[in-house]
């Protein structure tokens, strides 16, 4: 990627981050293509932000990472990338009835879906399946191998651009370790961690980048570490 794209995505995303989010979730992978990265949770202070317990290991999308705006390659449906860019934390979900976390919950219960039709109205959102108007396409929440028993909803594609990606989200990592189909996955405990950290007040965010984009966003975020 060329400076002037790092250069323009920066100006375009950074003001998102420093606005009124006292708590960022940082998860770093070596370049594009690489299918693993690490993650750090950072809480801001006085002017900067400190980074909370210990960097964990995460499995990114199988063929990397894919750019929300601003420069190729962009993330699209179905194309194994994790989104790479800025992105509010506004849930989690589990198979709990009972909320895992203070943020807003969703109860994966055998009915629970996200919608992946990119024809769909409600494409990329959440909701109860009904048997009489059921999605052409969408992902049951209530998996049988479990790696939605905890998870954070990402907010990746706002708006519901067809074909830009849907369904993002923080989860654990499957069985094998395997990179995701475009999630971010680890094990049980670290996720655990940072779902019962996570405080709707202070505004959660995700920057999820190459390293080769960091320093962009370190002038802007001051105290999150490139290495």
């Amino acid at each position: 990627m060329s400076k002037i794209r790092v250069l323009n995505l920066f100006m375009i995303l950074i003001p998102v981050v420093g606005f009124g989010s006292q708590q960022l979730v940082v998860v770093l992978s070596n370049d594009m293509n690489a299918t693993s990265g690490v993650m750090t949770r950072y809480e801001k202070g006085t002017g900067s932000f400190t980074a909370i317990g210990t960097d964990i290991p995460v499995m990114l999308g199988r063929n990397g990472l894919g750019w929300d705006s601003g420069a190729e390659p962009l993330k699209r449906e179905g194309d194994g990338k994790s989104p790479a860019g800025v992105f509010d934390i506004v849930s989690t979900f589990g198979e709990d009835s009972t909320p895992n976390s203070r943020m807003p919950y969703w109860f994966a219960d055998d009915k629970l879906i996200c919608i992946d039709d990119i024809n769909d109205t409600k494409y990329n959102t959440m909701s109860r399946l009904d048997p009489t108007n059921q999605p052409k396409s969408f992902e049951l929440m209530r998996r049988h191998d479990a790696v939605y028993r905890n998870g954070v909803v990402i907010d990746y594609n706002r708006e519901g651009v067809s074909g830009r990606g849907s369904c993002i989200f923080f989860h654990l990592n499957h069985a094998n370790k395997r990179p995701t189909a475009g999630c971010t996955a680890m094990e049980e405990q670290p996720l655990l961690e940072l779902i019962h950290w996570l405080d709707p007040e202070k505004k959660p965010k995700l920057l999820q980048i190459p390293k080769s984009a960091c320093e962009q966003y370190q002038k802007e975020l001051v105290g999150i570490k490139c290495e």
